[in-house]
């Protein structure tokens, strides 16, 4: 068994701003900004649409408002929870790659950066948002043409180029998707940086990174004993779904 840490979803740097969150746990999920634009196949393109209408249901009432630079524009639309998927390209993938072995067990843990909305905190609430076990991971440019819209990495027009390296994940339904509830994981220590918390790192049996260290990176950290991780992690009783905003439709 092997699992992995991996930070998603926008914040200050891939985005300008971070998805709102309440003190009861519930989240809206908003993916992150790309650098640079994404060309989309035709009948493929993605919108923050949908993650602004998810967003308002938690910023009622308070002074938060859904970023105007956002209105309009694509999100790198991964993980995609809807479909189970999660793609990456470069060191990311390659470490992906060569870090799972082909049981079945493995496991991806997602955590992104939230700002509470309902409650005085001026630190970010940093937490797991969703967890995937594997059903299998495939090169992009070999995922069938009828999954091509399950994924940022294969709605793009140049996902078959031979040289293409990027890889997809699937996850297996009924044990992955979305939390409906996060649960919070970091604390802001030296340098103002945000780490896993002392108590977690330890229940976990720790993590790759140093100290704890849980920022986004080419590295992704993996979890050192990965099944007193997933120990912790039932003990939460953590409900999942395929979905990824609560009020949207299942994919079918």
């Amino acid at each position: 068994m092997r699992g992995l840490l991996v930070r998603v979803g926008i914040d200050k740097t891939y985005g300008g701003w971070n998805a709102p969150c309440r003190a009861d746990g519930s989240f809206c999920y908003v993916p992150m900004k790309p650098r640079d634009p994404e060309d989309s196949e035709d009948g493929f393109r993605t919108t923050y649409d949908e993650f602004e209408t998810a967003c308002g249901e938690f910023m009622s009432n308070t002074d938060a408002v859904f970023p105007n630079w956002l209105h309009a524009t694509s999100p790198h639309l991964d993980p995609d929870f809807r479909y189970l998927t999660y793609g990456d390209g470069g060191r990311r993938a390659a470490r992906i790659r060569n870090f799972f072995d082909g049981s079945d067990d493995n496991f991806i843990a997602f955590y992104a950066s939230f700002r509470p909305v309902d409650y005085v905190q001026q630190s970010l609430v940093y937490a797991i948002m969703g967890f995937y076990r594997f059903r299998n991971v495939i090169p992009a440019n070999q995922v069938p043409v009828n999954q091509r819209n399950q994924n940022a990495h294969t709605r793009v027009r140049a996902y078959e180029a031979a040289d293409n390296t990027d890889i997809v994940v699937f996850g297996g339904p009924g044990s992955s998707g979305r939390l409906t509830c996060l649960l919070p994981i970091g604390e802001q220590r030296v340098n103002h940086h945000y780490y896993v918390r002392k108590d977690l790192f330890d229940a976990w049996g720790g993590i790759s990174s140093r100290n704890g260290w849980i920022q986004r990176s080419a590295y992704l950290p993996h979890f050192c004993e990965p099944e007193r991780f997933l120990d912790w992690f039932n003990a939460q009783s953590p409900e999942l779904i395929a979905r990824n905003n609560t009020m949207e439709q299942q994919a079918r």
